[in-house]
């Protein structure tokens, strides 16, 4: 036994033993792989834990930068809002509207916390809320909510993952649109109606110049024919020849006079109204009168012209449609404007009624006053008698 031992500690003590050496290697390896590891392995793999935890860490900072931003965001897209006059509504990708601006709320009656899809409210929507947003789209669509009229803007903002619906208010432009449209149709038809009004006046003036004036002359003219070889004849008959002579005079002053009234150029506005008055008095069956508180100031004839055509226009309506057994004109003047109140008992109308269908005659005088930066107003109804007053100042 004793040899045994003795001879295999001889092998391994043996430097020319193969087992040696291949020990040795093993030992040299061992250590090789521990120097390496600790150098270089578990340097790398710490300072690799150490940059993951670092990037973990920037990661968390840049979410909580985005949360931030996207707060920071929402609350300066809120602000600007707040203060728009048009209704402006935010949703989530769901289309739930999570934010009204103040115009909202009073226009639509709609609030935040109600969690009401914005298509409750809004018309028209035809696509899918999600995926617009995801896909950042811009969408126009024209709508009517509770009887205003709106062009609505849809913007998808996919980075918020919402959407902000803009209502731009069209009722105001729709309203004045309208109001234009029947302003011009009714200037048109008063363009027609005073055209109609002219060439009613030339007919007018033309029969009279026929029936009157011209048949005078005629008859003058056959007179003055028939005599011509007979002096005695012609002495007989120079009587007839002055009277119609005198009476052609007096008509085509009357004629002149209601072309361009004398009294306006001579005496004023207030005594040519009163002239005119006087001969609707004598010539219609209606009692007229005028009269004047303080002291009537003299305009510029083209003015006072003007103004006079107006108040023919009103009597003229007078004695065609209100079956008025009286009227007066009453003149109220001071240094900084004149009233003129022109009132009869007739049967009155309804003012709204008659500016809506064909008041011509009465849109006619309200334009000619306003040339004049006048006004005009009308009192009248059912129950009979009508009241309108023209302002006019006298001073810019």
């Amino acid at each position: 036994m004793d040899k045994e031992l003795d001879h295999f500690l001889r092998l391994i003590t043996n430097l020319g033993n193969p087992f040696f050496y291949a020990l040795l290697f093993i030992i040299l390896l061992l250590f090789f792989i521990y120097i390496t590891c600790r150098q270089f392995l578990i340097p790398y793999k710490l300072n690799y834990e150490f940059e993951k935890e670092g990037l973990k860490l920037k990661a968390k900072e840049l979410e909580e930068e985005k949360n931030k931003l996207e707060t920071d965001t929402l609350r300066i897209i809120a602000a600007f809002s707040d203060s728009d006059p048009n209704p402006i509504l935010r949703t989530n990708a769901d289309g739930i509207i999570i934010q009204a601006n103040i115009s909202a709320q009073n226009a639509f009656g709609v609030l935040p916390e109600d969690r009401r899809h914005f298509s409750e409210i809004i018309n028209g929507i035809n696509f899918d809320v999600k995926k617009e947003i995801a896909e950042n789209s811009n969408i126009q669509w024209d709508d009517i909510v509770f009887s205003n009229r709106y062009t609505v803007f849809f913007y998808g903002i996919s980075s918020l993952e919402m959407a902000q619906i803009y209502c731009f208010d069209l009722t105001e432009r729709f309203e004045y649109e309208k109001k234009l449209l029947e302003s011009e149709q009714k200037h048109r038809s008063l363009s027609f109606y005073l055209h109609e009004q002219l060439e009613a006046e030339k007919q007018r003036i033309g029969m009279e110049l026929h029936d009157s004036i011209g048949q005078n002359l005629l008859l003058v003219n056959m007179i003055i024919k028939n005599s011509a070889t007979d002096f005695d004849k012609y002495m007989e008959n120079i009587s007839t020849v002055h009277s119609t002579m005198d009476k052609t005079i007096i008509e085509l002053r009357e004629i002149m006079y209601d072309l361009r009234p004398r009294a306006i150029d001579d005496l004023g506005l207030f005594a040519a109204v009163c002239n005119m008055s006087d001969n609707i008095s004598r010539n219609f069956s209606i009692k007229g009168s005028v009269d004047c508180s303080g002291t009537p100031e003299r305009l510029e004839i083209k003015n006072e012209l003007y103004l006079y055509r107006i108040i023919q226009e009103s009597l003229s309506n007078v004695l065609k449609h209100s079956f008025a057994s009286e009227y007066h004109i009453q003149f109220i003047c001071n240094s900084e404007k004149l009233k003129i109140l022109i009132s009869d008992n007739g049967v009155g109308f309804d003012t709204d009624k008659v500016f809506k269908t064909k008041g011509y005659g009465l849109l006619n005088m309200n334009e000619r006053i306003k040339n004049l930066k006048g006004k005009m107003e009308i009192e009248s109804g059912d129950q009979g008698g009508t009241l309108i007053i023209f302002e006019l100042p006298l001073r810019n």
